[in-house]
């Protein structure tokens, strides 16, 4: 299970409390001792950059539970199909059973109403001579195997309908955990959303009070220091969650290392393929810019992650579900380090089954994707949080 590497986040809130505190010094016009029972503009900054880091935190948890819930519908939604085509196959294989089952019924009677067993054995024994008993006893042989094959196909069909219901009854009950998991899910979604709904309310009250403390620990103005913290604030929501956007509870910290080595460039850009395709579904994703993130959403006017994927490729005449997962394994897998124009980006918590978040790739290192609640649809760096660990190939 991966953690986001510390040292990284360090230097985001590093950079977020320099940048305030040489804003701070320009505009102070003395200095000011801090008393004792009050925090100084050092210890007020790190409040108010951990206070925005852990809401964005929160935002990108309930992103991650709403592709959860994509998921859990599409599953839902093959669960229903696998049923009703099992059923439709023990239709059928009940009606060949009962075909079949009237064949030798009928065939069982005629025999026994003609005695035509025993009449074929005394025609046998009365032919005329040799070459007469054998054509005889070639005819009864073969009405013999005739019958046997009748009964083996009644037999077959037997066979054929108990595994149409042993299938059709496993397909009910994944259906019915799917609609568990669809529960479950929903109940997931509505809590992280309600979680970061109330953080987001506690935050604006707290960021106010502590706006205000800095001004006076400071020797500023409110208003010169809420323009600074804005400025800092949109830094770190562009820069993303400061862990992998897991739903549910928080894994075990790991050890991380205490140095990170630099990104590597981005792939160079060959040439798209089906370029005619992948433009039009990068115009459709570019035409949606600016609109706002919404769980479940796939347009207009607002989408998650995957609704705003499904709709770009549907553009270009590409189906793709809605759901990020389902994306990957449609499409063609490809490396992430040989992505170009046009292909998906997966982030995962380790494979497609974990599959949280997707965005289109542009090029040249850039990425549009909807990231999560609070935030619109925007390109950004593919590398302004952690890498994408899987890639697809829509058109190929």
């Amino acid at each position: 299970m991966r953690v986001f590497p510390l040292a990284w986040r360090s230097r985001v809130v590093g950079f977020s409390i320099a940048f305030v505190l040489a804003l701070a010094s320009t505009i102070c016009v003395g200095t000011v001792s801090a008393r004792a029972d009050k925090p100084t503009v050092s210890e007020l900054q790190v409040q108010l950059v951990e206070s925005r880091q852990q809401l964005n935190d929160l935002y990108a948890r309930s992103a991650a539970a709403s592709e959860r819930l994509n998921g859990a519908k599409y599953e839902l939604e093959a669960a229903k199909k696998a049923v009703s085509r099992h059923r439709a196959e023990v239709a059928i294989a009940r009606k060949k059973l009962q075909a079949q089952e009237l064949v030798v019924a009928a065939m069982t009677v005629e025999q026994l109403q003609s005695g035509s067993s025993v009449s074929r054995l005394s025609a046998m024994f009365s032919s005329a001579g040799p070459q007469q008993l054998l054509e005889r006893a070639s005819a009864y042989a073969s009405t013999n195997e005739a019958t046997v094959a009748k009964v083996a196909t009644l037999t077959a069909r037997k066979v054929v309908l108990d595994a149409s219901a042993r299938e059709a009854q496993e397909a009910l009950d994944a259906q019915n955990k799917a609609t568990s998991d669809l529960k479950d899910a929903k109940a997931n979604i509505e809590q992280a959303i309600a979680t970061a709904e109330r953080a987001a309310s506690t935050a604006k009250r707290e960021r106010q009070s502590l706006l205000v403390q800095l001004a006076e620990a400071s020797g500023t103005t409110v208003d010169d220091v809420t323009e600074a913290q804005d400025e800092i604030d949109e830094q770190l929501d562009e820069s993303g969650p400061s862990t992998p956007p897991r739903p549910g509870p928080d894994p075990k910290p790991t050890p991380t290392p205490t140095h990170t080595t630099p990104p590597p460039p981005p792939p160079p850009n060959p040439p798209p393929p089906s370029g005619s395709k992948v433009e039009r579904a990068i115009a459709f994703a570019k035409a949606q810019l600016g609109e706002p993130y919404k769980w479940g959403a796939a347009g207009p006017g607002s989408w998650d992650c995957s609704g705003l994927t499904m709709r770009a490729w549907g553009a270009a005449g590409v189906s793709l579900s809605h759901y990020a997962g389902a994306q990957y394994t449609s499409t063609k897998a490809v490396p992430v380090s040989k992505i170009v124009r046009g292909d998906l980006l997966y982030w995962s918590d380790g494979g497609p089954k974990s599959i949280y978040h997707v965005a289109m790739y542009l090029g040249g290192g850039q990425m549009i994707h909807a990231p999560r609640p609070g935030r619109d649809v925007e390109i950004v760096s593919i590398n302004y949080w952690i890498k994408p660990d899987l890639a697809s190939r829509p058109a190929s």
